[in-house]
């Protein structure tokens, strides 16, 4: 994919991902482009972060969009865990699932595990 074309899937993605949902409720995330972690496989982007929230992390997840994410129907984003206190392996998320997992995880009324277990048989959460 050229880099124009990119930038256009990484922006439909980040509109994706900020776009309130019909409740009206909205990701409260931080775009960070880290170009350190293109071409790496999901593993090692997931052991590039320590489990250190929430003594050196804002947010307890990385919502990362790879080349699977920007590549994929739905685009469905890496979402790695950063929390200290929780053991669980990163899993697939749509983009447009983003909002409920960062706010019921801010609002601790959800945890990381309840998300991660909810995926479908290719790894990926659709939504309850």
């Amino acid at each position: 994919m050229q880099t124009s074309a990119k930038n256009v899937v990484r922006e439909r993605v980040k509109v994706e991902i900020a776009e309130p949902t019909e409740e009206g409720f909205g990701a409260d995330v931080e775009f960070v482009e880290d170009r350190t972690l293109n071409g790496l496989s999901e593993a090692v982007i997931a052991n590039s972060y320590p489990h250190d929230y929430p003594h050196r992390y804002r947010h307890p997840v990385l919502f990362v969009v790879d080349t699977i994410a920007a590549s994929t129907s739905g685009h469905p984003v890496l979402v790695v865990n950063l929390n200290a206190w929780v053991d669980a392996e990163p899993f697939r998320a749509l983009a447009r699932q983003v909002q409920s997992i960062q706010n019921n995880l801010s609002l601790a009324n959800m945890d990381y595990l309840e998300f991660a277990r909810s995926t479908d048989a290719d790894g990926i959460f659709r939504g309850f």
